[in-house]
């Protein structure tokens, strides 16, 4: 028996890093955003970089929850580093993991700057939604501030499975359908 319970804690203590290591929660978009900031801005042909989007996506596809959302692609505006070659850069964030910038030549284009990092984390987005009725799963997220007329804010902007896209406001909360 004594054998047993040795064997048994010990399978236990060599399964626990890999355990821990599937179910370690990935940081929210707003810290990683500025955790990639800083990280970008360190390379000399970065130093003025400024987010653009940041587009996430679940490992399994489709999710109702912020956590599942373990996927980024962030995407920086670059124009205003003078002397880089490139115009835009972006980096990839899987698992809470920062890789390294990819810079660009061509810019980004269709987005506004998010110079300051909007105080709404993913999670309070997702609970707008839920409690605005939308409870399907979503498979892709992207905060971004849309060009055009009509958009006064940040947005975190849902893709469902129904071909609908549904925007939170970071400022103000709102919850609308995009078209």
């Amino acid at each position: 028996m004594r054998t047993f319970l040795v064997l048994s804690a010990a399978a236990l203590l060599l399964a626990a890093p890999s355990f821990a290591l599937r179910t370690a929660k990935s940081p929210d978009i707003t810290v990683l955003v500025k955790q990639a900031t800083a990280k970008i801005r360190a390379y000399p042909q970065f130093k003025k970089a400024v987010l653009l989007e940041a587009d996430g996506s679940p490992e399994k596809g489709v999710t109702t929850k912020a956590s599942a959302v373990t996927q980024w692609r962030i995407v920086f505006q670059n124009q205003t580093t003078k002397g880089s070659k490139f115009k835009s850069a972006w980096m990839k964030v899987l698992n809470g993991k920062i890789g390294k910038p990819v810079g660009v030549k061509e810019p980004f284009v269709e987005d506004r700057n998010i110079a300051l990092v909007p105080k709404m984390t993913l999670a309070t987005a997702v609970a707008k939604l839920r409690r605005a009725g939308h409870k399907d799963e979503f498979g892709s997220v992207t905060l971004r501030y849309p060009l055009g007329p009509g958009f006064k804010e940040p947005l975190y902007i849902f893709g469902f499975a129904s071909d609908e896209f549904w925007s939170v406001g970071t400022k103000t909360g709102k919850v609308k359908p995009l078209s």
